[in-house]
């Protein structure tokens, strides 16, 4: 015994520490890479041939798994060298650093002649392994039309059956421990369910166990496949902490259950040691979110863990169940009348967990929509928002059967149609889950919400003894109006601006030089420079009589032309706010409907007869007296005698 809880204390030790470390981390942005710029530009028309391609994401990506094609209006295909990628600094980044940081990958371009050209790439999100890509256009003397922002990916068919099959898996494990654990705890009314049967439903959910826990090598072979380096980033990604949390819960919970199932087989009486209840409840809390940490994120990895790991274990605990009573009791329900009443009695005390499964996974549903959800156009006119109203779709005819399952098991009935068709419904939409995992979100520059906050028109610092602040106007490709002013905080100021120079340099590295004009409105200069959206620097340098020059440095965000943006379909408002009031208020009804049946149940509690308070018995006719006597004295002749 001691060397069994010694064990445990050792995986629980694990899980704490697997759950520490992911937790600790830091917030991840996004958690999928989007295109945030290019040079050159999508749609731009260039005088002469560019050297570089730099394309700008919004977090980091796989270097090994980069791949740039491009083409000229002729059909023929360039060859681009020299693959690299570059932070924010511009200098060279780590490529197999797993980061949130955006970061630049840059391609060195032949001598090219005039002509249009089209670029094409791929590559990997380092953070989620997701797929990215995308086309953009430009010119070298030559009009062409821009090939607009990229939209999400929809999943692919081997990432979409691994991530199905890891959540069946995981559904079946942490539903058929919960139902067994219910089983064993159950009480009246109802025949208790048979140790052959519990002990059937525990080997079913160690299936589940076993597939969930050799579907996670098998998804990220399959997302790394093609890519140089494929088993090093293998190694990373199930040695990290999000892939170990999940893979340790789910070893700890298929132990716990192995082992019951084990004792079972020969002392049918056993009961799950408290100990081993612990370990359980631990390793599937680790389960759901690692899980959920190895999805789309909720925000900060607590609330990811917290949100989408309780909409994991509420869709397990439904669905799991479900799957777990039509694969391992059903088929003997059929066969014997005393299997059959079991049943019944079991799904009959499982409702009351059945039903704050469904709220549970509709609140959290809500919650996690928000951030992968932009606008009303992402949701109906991308792969990911499809699958997701398809997937509510599905969910909410899954609960309209299983409303009517309950219905009828009130009526000593046992509805098999009903349980295969809410358990293949259920089934249905754990595939869907496993199609939006593997999906791009829909959110990103494809999907502008109306509203949202442009780029500042104005930037300013201190440097030394001076203060600055710079203005682009109109701040978009072409010819830019660039105005500085410059203030003094000292009185009186120690010497008069002579003169001042701009330094612009651009998202690819070019750099150039301009001498700034005193005008009536203060320092402007005119300046073509400004070709491709981005982040630019403008710096600053300020001459003074009689004291050395100081130079500020801004960063600068000049954003891509509206025309590259998806035009408003339905509607461009957030979906998130919506979502968040009608969370809110789905929680609140949700509460005052539990208060309405805990007082129920305390009412139907405090009856006579419930409690062990049996209601007086009926008189009997010595006690009723005989007629013409006072009932009193009846009761006394009974008593004394």
């Amino acid at each position: 015994m001691n060397a069994v809880r010694r064990r445990f204390g050792r995986l629980l030790a694990a899980l704490a520490v697997a759950g520490l470390t992911v937790l600790a981390g830091p917030a991840p942005a996004q958690a999928h890479a989007y295109l945030a710029s290019s040079a050159p530009a999508d749609g731009a028309v260039l005088d002469r041939a560019p050297e570089t391609l730099t394309l700008a994401f919004t977090e980091h990506v796989e270097l090994s798994a980069a791949r740039v094609a491009l083409v000229d209006g002729d059909g023929r295909h360039w060859a681009v060298t020299g693959l690299a990628l570059r932070g924010e600094d511009g200098e060279p980044a780590a490529a197999d650093a797993d980061t949130e940081e955006p970061v630049s990958l840059v391609a060195g371009l032949p001598a090219l002649p005039p002509n249009t050209y089209h670029v094409s790439w791929r590559t990997l999100s380092s953070d989620d392994l997701h797929t990215t890509s995308g086309t953009l256009v430009f010119g070298v003397g030559r009009q062409v039309t821009a090939a607009g922002a990229a939209g999400p990916v929809g999943p692919g068919p081997r990432e979409t059956a691994a991530r199905a099959a890891g959540l069946l898996g995981l559904a079946v494990l942490l539903g058929g421990a919960a139902l067994t654990l219910l089983a064993g705890r159950r009480r009246p009314p109802g025949p208790a369910l048979d140790p052959a049967l519990r002990r059937r439903m525990l080997v079913v959910s160690g299936y589940g166990g076993a597939v969930a826990l050799l579907a996670a090598p098998l998804q990220l072979a399959i997302q790394l496949a093609g890519a140089a380096g494929g088993w090093r980033l293998l190694s990373d990604q199930l040695t990290g902490g999000r892939w170990l949390l999940r893979e340790a819960g789910i070893a700890a919970l298929l132990a716990v259950v192995l082992g019951a199932a084990h004792r079972l087989r020969t002392a049918p009486d056993a009961r799950i040691a408290p100990v081993g209840v612990v370990v359980g409840l631990a390793g599937a809390l680790a389960a759901a979110a690692g899980t959920a940490l190895l999805g789309h994120p909720a925000g900060s990895p607590v609330r990811t863990a917290l949100v989408g790991g309780g909409h994991v274990l509420a869709a397990a605990g439904w669905a799991g169940a479900v799957l777990v009573a039509v694969l391992a009791l059903l088929p003997l329900a059929r066969r014997a009348a005393d299997r059959a009443a079991q049943l019944r009695a079991l799904l009959r005390a499982f409702a009351a967990l059945a039903v704050g499964c469904v709220t549970l996974l509709v609140l959290t549903g809500l919650l996690l929509t928000g951030p992968q959800v932009a606008t009303v156009d992402a949701l109906l006119g991308t792969p990911y928002g499809l699958l997701l109203v398809a997937k509510a779709g599905v969910a909410g005819f899954a609960g309209l059967l299983g409303l009517r399952t309950a219905r009828r098991l009130r009526r000593a009935d046992l509805p098999r149609r009903g349980l295969l068709a809410e358990a293949g419904a259920l089934a249905v939409v754990l595939g869907l889950a496993g199609a939006l995992a593997a999906a791009g979100p829909a959110r990103g520059p494809a999907f502008p919400v109306a509203g949202a906050a442009r780029a500042e028109p104005q930037v300013g610092g201190q440097m030394a003894d001076l203060v600055d602040t710079v203005s682009v106007r109109p701040n978009r490709p072409g010819r830019n109006i660039v105005s500085i002013t410059v203030g003094d905080t000292r009185r009186p100021a120690p010497g008069p601006v002579t003169g001042m120079s701009l330094l612009l340099t651009g998202p690819n590295g070019e750099r150039a030089v301009h001498p700034v004009t005193r005008t009536a409105d203060g320092w402007v200069v005119a300046v073509d420079d400004i070709r491709t959206p981005g982040t630019w620097r403008v710096g600053v340098t300020v001459l003074r009589d009689g004291l050395p020059p100081v130079t500020a440095t801004h960063p600068w965000l000049v954003p891509a032309g509206e025309s590259a943006t998806v035009p408003v379909r339905v509607s461009a408002a957030p979906l998130r706010p919506a979502l968040d009031r009608a969370t809110l208020a789905l929680a609140v009804a949700a509460a005052l409907a539990l208060v309405l049946a805990g007082a129920r149940w305390w009412r139907r509690r405090r009856r006579p007869g419930r409690n062990g308070d049996q209601p007086p018995p009926a008189p009997t006719p010595a006690a009723a007296g005989h007629p013409g006597e006072p009932v009193g004295a009846g009761a006394r002749v009974v008593n004394s005698g």
